[in-house]
């Protein structure tokens, strides 16, 4: 299916943010009917996004013109959304990724009594009109407009989850910019949205609220700003013009980008695995769905952008270690403590050994270190194990594994402490510290 430029620049910035595995476009319910532009299955989280790309067109009456782009670039989206949204909650098994509805989601959605639905409606096709009445390219947010009354504002459609984000172009780059993992997206939705149902909000343009967001923490997982610091004018909490463009040019902007670099590491690493599962290259588990899987590598793609970087930093820390043996290290989520990742770079092997050797020989190794692993971080609740070769192998094979962490018996207590002590794996660590180990 072609898509116009606005639902393909919304198509790429989709996968930057949500990755591959979970972000589709253009998902269909019947035979030729689309369900909406971008639909987003992130465990119980399901983002649906509709994208309508509609010019204001050359009418001399400019209230007209307003009127005609708001009924087919916002309550069009809106009512496409609800219908969507309504689809999904009761007919689940109903969503295709194909035009001829042959081919099924291949992610299982949660039972309806368990979905957090987001819905974004992006309204395109005003930015230079609202830039010159108003000398910015996107609309005002207005909680207390009622159905486009008001030239080049919009108000909250909804509450709970049935409150619709409408978004204009500007607000749009902003937030893919500023929250470009699914946690830190739907962190800023959920808050976003809690704020503007509390109280009434006039936001000129919704980029500035997310300046206000980005800058009200030294990190990127920020509480959502503090009302105090937004004006009360005539009742109504007041984000002023010119915050995302002072943002843009701030040195905290600046220094978070370079803060960030090692981080998307962890995106390739996500992409990577979904490469090799389409490959067939997937040494454990090829043989299962894509939905078998999906859960477990959705807990590296559920941390933040914060907590991927501390991840990227534990690999950095090994990466330029002796290439003549294994290193392995673990690290603790950011956003979640109970959650651990283990690192294990692996030498190139000697000549002559056949590939299937190999994989099992790695395959072997990256469970002896999660075992004691496990042993050794008690209170984790999940271990996931990622097996790469080190930056002088010439081998391309990654491993992963996934363990639950709450799942003990003392057979496998004395089989850590037997690899721990013939081996050396984690030994000169306790139940506390965590570090590296040859």
């Amino acid at each position: 299916m072609s898509l116009n430029k606005s639902e393909e620049k919304l198509s790429d910035l989709s996968r930057k943010t949500f990755l591959s595995m979970w972000s589709y476009e253009n998902p269909f319910y019947e035979l030729g009917k689309e369900l909406c532009d971008v639909l987003v299955v992130f465990g119980n989280d399901i983002i649906i996004i509709s994208d309508k790309l509609n010019h204001f067109g050359d009418h001399s009456d400019v209230k007209v013109n307003w009127k005609r782009w708001y009924k087919n670039a916002v309550s069009a989206s809106a009512r496409q959304l609800r219908g969507a949204r309504n689809h999904i909650k009761n007919f689940p098994e109903k969503v295709f990724v194909d035009a001829k509805v042959s081919s099924p989601l291949p992610l299982k959605l949660p039972h309806p009594s368990l979905m957090r639905i987001h819905l974004l409606a992006v309204a395109n096709g005003c930015d230079d009109i609202c830039e010159t009445t108003s000398g910015r390219k996107s609309l005002t947010v207005d909680t207390r407009c009622k159905d486009g009354e008001e030239l080049f504002s919009v108000g909250c459609f909804g509450s709970g989850e049935d409150f619709i984000h409408i978004i204009s172009t500007p607000a749009l780059d902003a937030m893919f910019d500023s929250f470009d993992t699914a946690r830190d997206f739907i962190d800023y939705l959920v808050r976003k949205r809690e704020a503007l149902s509390s109280e009434d909000w006039v936001i000129h343009g919704e980029e500035n609220l997310i300046a206000a967001y980005m800058t009200s923490q030294p990190g990127n997982r920020p509480f959502f700003v503090p009302t105090s610091i937004f004006p009360l004018e005539d009742g109504a909490r007041t984000v002023h013009d010119g915050m995302w463009a002072a943002y843009l040019d701030s040195d905290q902007r600046s220094s978070r980008i370079r803060f960030w670099k090692k981080s998307y590491l962890i995106d390739q690493l996500v992409e990577d695995i979904a490469d090799d599962y389409a490959a067939g290259r997937m040494v454990i588990g090829f043989e299962k769905p894509i939905s078998y899987h999906e859960g477990a590598f959705r807990l590296l793609a559920g941390e933040s952008r914060l907590s991927r970087q501390a991840l990227a930093g534990a690999f950095h820390d090994i990466y330029n270690e002796s290439t003549s043996s294994f290193w392995s290290v673990v690290s603790e989520s950011l956003d979640d403590p109970r959650v651990h990742y283990l690192w294990l770079l692996y030498p190139q092997p000697p000549e002559g050994i056949a590939l299937e050797q190999v994989e099992s020989r790695l395959n072997m190794e990256l469970a002896k270190y999660m075992l004691v692993a496990q042993n050794k971080f008690r209170h984790a609740k999940s271990i996931f194990g990622i097996c790469l070769p080190n930056r002088d192998c010439r081998l391309t094979t990654r491993l992963y594994r996934v363990i639950d962490g709450e799942k003990w018996t003392d057979e496998m207590a004395k089989q850590a402490v037997h690899f721990e002590k013939t081996e050396g794996i984690f030994a000169h660590i306790d139940q506390v510290t965590i570090g590296a180990v040859r």
